[in-house]
């Protein structure tokens, strides 16, 4: 999962349409489409979260386990797990 579709995941789990999220954020809808297909700065990250009321970790949170991360670009797993 990428930003993209954590933040449209984000969105339809708060009732929120991408035009909403842009409004928030001061952007049009297209400009914020292309903040999460390219390579957003962390400024754009945080007003992101910001918008949607949660994290900036969770627009790397694929929604599927509790204890691990996605990275976007590469796809690697980071997962966190108990001390052992």
């Amino acid at each position: 999962m990428n930003i993209s579709e954590s933040v449209k995941r984000l969105c339809k789990e708060k009732g929120m349409s991408l035009a909403d999220v842009a409004d928030k954020i001061e952007v049009s809808a297209s400009s914020l489409s292309q903040i999460m297909k390219g390579n957003p700065t962390l400024s754009k990250l945080t007003d992101i979260a910001t918008a949607l009321d949660v994290s900036v970790v969770d627009l790397f949170y694929d929604g599927e386990s509790d204890n691990a991360l996605k990275c976007p670009r590469c796809g690697a797993v980071l997962e966190i797990k108990e001390k052992q």
